[in-house]
């Protein structure tokens, strides 16, 4: 089969991100190597484990499925001290320079399939009919409120809406400490355009449609 020029675009993945991989695969314990990898389902890649999900689209991506890439870094005998940083994110991230990317859609990057089986994520990515509104933050004035709202060290925070507005994503949002001494406050941003027909749901998944029903 061959590839269209869109088939082969880079789907690239920082030293920052792949670090933040790596880091949430070492919180396992890895206790489950299936949760140590990101492994290619369809025309999706998937990261779990088991709080969070990551979905890459790898349309064109010409391995099989179960396919995947290592997140655990190795462990080294003594007698072969080379890291593998071709097919070991976790590696890669810890030897290469702060602006490198790794791409997702380069083919030796995935490891063949092991055998070793996949949870089964790919149906938490179909969104609801019914449920919150979608809300939209900027990303820098959201970590600046949670700074200054929670304690250094904390790494949980509470989100709700405050009264007014005749939705979620009209309404200001709460953010509080765990212990409710200090709170913040937070505006959603407009989104940006998406289609005619649903010009606020840019860049969301398209809503539940039951088998077989007309589009």
């Amino acid at each position: 089969m061959s590839s269209s020029i869109l088939d082969r675009t880079p789907l690239l993945v920082s030293r920052r991100q792949a670090r933040q991989l790596a880091s949430w695969a070492r919180g396992t314990g890895y206790d489950r190597a299936d949760l140590c990898r990101i492994s290619k389902q369809g025309k999706y890649a998937y990261y779990t484990n088991r709080f969070i999900l990551i979905r890459w689209d790898v349309s064109g991506l010409d391995v099989p499925d179960d396919s995947w890439i290592d997140l655990q870094p190795g462990y080294s005998d003594g007698k072969n001290a080379k890291p593998d940083t071709l097919t070991n994110m976790a590696e890669w991230s810890k030897a290469v320079g702060v602006l490198s990317s790794w791409d997702l859609m380069d083919a030796e990057r995935w490891r063949k399939p092991d055998g070793l089986g996949y949870p089964d994520v790919a149906h938490f990515f179909t969104r609801a009919r019914t449920g919150y509104a979608q809300v939209s933050f900027n990303a820098e004035l959201l970590e600046g409120v949670i700074m200054t709202v929670m304690p250094e060290g904390s790494i949980r925070f509470v989100m709700a809406p405050s009264v007014g507005g005749d939705s979620a994503s009209a309404r200001a949002w709460w953010v509080m400490s765990d212990d409710e001494r200090v709170a913040g406050m937070i505006v959603p941003m407009r989104m940006a355009l998406g289609s005619s027909n649903h010009p606020d749901e840019a860049g969301l998944p398209k809503p539940y449609e039951p088998e077989g029903s007309d589009e």
